[in-house]
């Protein structure tokens, strides 16, 4: 009778090829978003703000853009109106 491991999932996480793919799959998710991001700001500082992080078995992207909730979910401006956020990130999944 076969046996599985009963640490296969983080003995395949693990695996360089696994990892290798993860990353690239991440980076180009993270281009998808940074081309929406590029076509809703002139100065390209929220483009410049979204990186990777690649970790021991996972990547993710993220933005240190202090502003970044706001510029991809929206807000209400200071004088009462809704901004509608440009979803960049939703674009990368």
């Amino acid at each position: 009778m076969a046996e599985l491991m009963r640490d296969l999932d983080a003995y395949v996480a693990h695996l360089p090829g696994v990892r290798q793919e993860v990353k690239r799959v991440a980076e180009e998710r993270a281009a998808r978003v940074r081309a929406v991001a590029a076509g809703h700001q002139d100065s390209g500082e929220f483009v410049r703000s979204i990186k990777t992080h690649s970790g021991d078995t996972d990547t993710i992207i993220y933005s240190d853009d202090p502003a970044a909730l706001s510029k991809n979910y929206g807000h209400q401006a200071a004088n009462g109106r809704m901004v509608e956020g440009i979803h960049a990130f939703e674009a990368g999944l």
